[in-house]
């Protein structure tokens, strides 16, 4: 491995610094299986694995919806690998239970739990009780056409309003999975692949999985999958982190489609790193704001870069009860 610019070390360093370090990883790491029928399948060289020490992640998540593109033979290989750094893996499993097996941490005595989820779920990669695969929380969509509009407008995408709900069956066990961790945990973290790709706005979708998995017991939850930083929101009292953008994007260096590519191109390279400090009180937030750099390393947010971030995530979070601070040392969030 090249070594690091002491400027993306300094990013790394946070996760390091932290007791319990947990990040999505989107990627299988790996030698094994098929490219899946899907708009974009994506692996690397799983010599990676030795890089991966670097990053100072604790837990990792692969509920996401690349992890399995190569297959599950793939996805299984790849978990081996993390594991034998010392990774903790979630997310994933031969069955169904397996996969939404959470993860325990022990720190100074209180027990953390992390548990995680996908509601991108390509055909054929939810785990089932008899099939393996990813932990599963289905998303229906509905399609309401306006035909008034559509008689003067015929073919305007606006006419065309989607709809989306979380499947009861799925978000009941998954409830049921939180409540679980939580009887056993003095805190319990939801880590979750949901939402659009990109841009600003939250599915439908998002907010009743929120609040039904905070209900269930959830301390806080860290969404994941959006190319953009998304709100912050609180709900009785508890933080739900919607996207906080990719901390290492080198996937855009891989072969791939023009209309991948196109994508790729309009992804945003801000982001920013969570700092969750569990206190009897709750959940204390602090966050830093980072850019992605030519090699989609990350580094720290400085001057125009940093209050760009600051601007967006405040502008987007007034809405979902979040409240942002910035006095110069510090991000901080708070409910409103």
């Amino acid at each position: 491995m090249t070594p690091l610019p002491a400027e993306v070390r300094a990013v790394f360093d946070i996760l390091r610094n932290a007791d319990v370090a947990v990040g999505n990883f989107e990627i299988s790491l790996t030698d094994k299986g098929a490219p899946l029928e899907k708009l974009l399948a994506i692996r690397a060289n799983p010599e990676v694995v030795r890089d991966l020490p670097e990053l100072g992640l604790d837990v990792v998540t692969v509920a996401n919806n690349h992890a399995i593109d190569y297959g599950w033979d793939a996805l299984r290989d790849s978990m081996d690998r993390l594991q034998a750094t010392g990774l903790r893996v979630v997310g994933a499993g031969s069955t169904v239970a397996e996969a939404m097996q959470p993860t325990v941490v022990t720190v100074d005595g209180a027990r953390i739990g992390i548990i995680a989820f996908s509601c991108l779920l390509p055909a054929g990669m939810a785990a089932a009780p008899n099939r393996p695969g990813l932990s599963p929380i289905h998303v229906h969509s509905a399609y309401e056409i306006d035909s008034t509009y559509q008689m003067e407008e015929p073919g305007e995408l606006a006419i065309v309003k989607v709809r989306t709900w979380p499947d009861d069956s799925d978000l009941r066990s998954a409830c049921d999975a939180v409540r679980s961790l939580k009887s056993d945990c003095d805190f319990a973290i939801v880590s979750i692949h949901w939402g659009f790709g990109s841009g600003e706005q939250l599915a439908d979708y998002q907010w009743p999985v929120a609040r039904a998995l905070i209900d269930a017991g959830a301390d806080a939850i860290h969404g994941h999958h959006p190319h953009a930083i998304h709100p912050v929101g609180y709900y009785c009292g508890k933080p739900v982190l919607f996207s906080p953008n990719v901390l290492v994007g080198q996937q855009v260096f891989l072969p791939a489609s023009p209309q991948v590519q196109k994508m790729w191109s309009e992804m945003s390279t801000d982001g920013y790193v969570a700092c969750l400090v569990l206190t009897g009180q709750g959940v204390e937030i602090e966050l830093a704001p980072i850019v992605l750099d030519s090699d989609r390393l990350p580094r720290h947010a400085l001057g125009a870069d940093r209050r760009r971030i600051f601007e967006r995530l405040e502008r987007l979070s007034k809405a979902h009860g979040a409240r942002i601070t910035d006095n110069g040392e510090r991000i901080a969030v708070m409910p409103s």
